[in-house]
């Protein structure tokens, strides 16, 4: 069986073949773009030698570097993502952990690496995660050099601890696109960064977002204990409101007899909400608010079967949301289609569902909307699922390649 890594591993020969072109005709065109690009190197690869590189990249056998990733994108007419999936930036996941091992680190640009972090923490909820990911690649690249520099010792806890968001941002874009393997990768990293600033904020927020990771893999049980571990790392923040509310929804996947655990959970997410410090309630990524309590709160009451309870919690959570934070609300109303489907109203939740899917793009549904849309599909009684809006949501859950 291919899994979703070999076939990531594979798209570069697929657009090749679309094209009718040979491994030497792909060389030769990344040849003739290398050698019309600024950030060439010095001496240009043979024909032969750029085939074997090929080879390698189409059996996944050799990394691709962030220099043939851009060139692969451009000369195929793709997006690097579409290319590579998650394993695309390996190389540099791997510079960085070698880095934070090593203990170098640059005396770079502090307060700007930080605004960095938080425009990527406030774009986090508004841009698809097909786009931010190249712009995170791009920054984490410069950084990743930064941070192989000689540094201050004054620099080194600010420095670590912008890697450890960023880090941290990449895995969350893994976790909406539904890369499983590269989401655990960079959870690896966003921890060790996390470790190495010694910032209990921070190591609880990237152990929350790992915590959602294992969730939206069906990893329940990990998901509990990943939470579990966030909300008890350090003074309460919003780490431990993410990840209580988390720890609730993944209880309640586990069925009704985790009714009660589920409900303690959220109880406790209130609590650390009311906690927060002004600047820490928004719709950031380092941020949680009221609306994010209602909607899972809404989730974990669609787990339980409790539809009257999760419709109270969606209504509101829709009125709260802004309509920029697609996500969030496409996930609140796909919510509801599975509440509609439980209460016998199949014909309604098809329609409801196909309603919330067709204002978004491609690249909005990439993910864990698509993901929640089959499962969409799997709650409808299969003789109601052949209805027509049953046959137009399963056309905009197909493949768009």
């Amino acid at each position: 069986m291919e899994t979703k890594s070999t076939s990531r591993s594979n798209r570069v020969r697929a657009e090749r073949d679309a094209r009718g072109w040979s491994q030497a005709d792909l060389a030769r065109a990344l040849i003739e773009a290398a050698a019309n690009d600024e950030r060439r190197p010095t001496r240009l690869p043979t024909v032969e030698s750029l085939k074997k590189n090929i080879r390698g990249w189409e059996t996944g056998k050799h990394d691709v570097s962030p220099f043939y990733r851009r060139l692969c994108a451009l000369v195929l007419d793709t997006s690097e993502i579409e290319l590579f999936g998650g394993a695309g930036y390996d190389t540099l996941r791997q510079s960085l952990d070698d880095v934070l091992m090593s203990g170098t680190m640059s005396d770079a640009s502090l307060d700007d690496w930080e605004r960095a972090v938080k425009r990527y923490g406030s774009a986090a909820h508004t841009r698809p995660a097909t786009q931010l990911v190249h712009d995170l690649g791009a920054d984490l690249t410069d950084l990743s050099q930064a941070l192989a520099e000689h540094r201050s010792a004054s620099t080194v806890r600010r420095l670590t601890r912008v890697t450890a968001h960023m880090a941290g941002l990449m895995c969350l874009t893994f976790i909406k696109l539904d890369d499983r393997q590269a989401f655990r990768r960079w959870a690896r990293t966003a921890r060790l960064a996390a470790q190495e600033a010694g910032d209990p904020w921070t190591y609880s927020w990237v152990l929350a977002q790992e915590a959602y990771g294992h969730f939206y893999a069906h990893d329940f049980f990990e998901a509990v204990d990943v939470a579990q571990g966030a909300q008890q790392v350090g003074p309460p923040g919003v780490g431990a409101v993410l990840a209580a509310a988390l720890e609730a929804r993944a209880h309640a996947a586990l069925g009704p007899t985790r009714k009660q655990e589920a409900e303690a959970a959220m109880h406790r997410a209130e609590d650390f909400l009311s906690a927060l410090a002004s600047d820490e309630i928004n719709d950031s990524a380092f941020g949680y608010n009221e609306a994010q309590l209602f909607f899972h709160r809404g989730n974990a009451y669609t787990f339980l079967g409790d539809t009257d309870a999760a419709w109270q919690a969606q209504q509101r959570a829709l009125h709260l949301y802004s309509e920029s934070d697609f996500l969030d609300r496409a996930l609140t109303r796909l919510d509801r289609t599975i509440c509609l489907a439980r209460d016998g109203d199949s014909s309604g939740a098809l329609e409801y569902a196909v309603d919330t899917l067709v204002p978004l793009t491609d690249d909005q549904r990439e993910g864990i909307i698509n993901l929640r849309g089959h499962e969409v599909l799997k709650a409808i009684p299969r003789k109601q699922s052949a209805l027509p809006a049953g046959r137009q949501l399963r056309e905009l859950l197909a493949p768009h390649d």
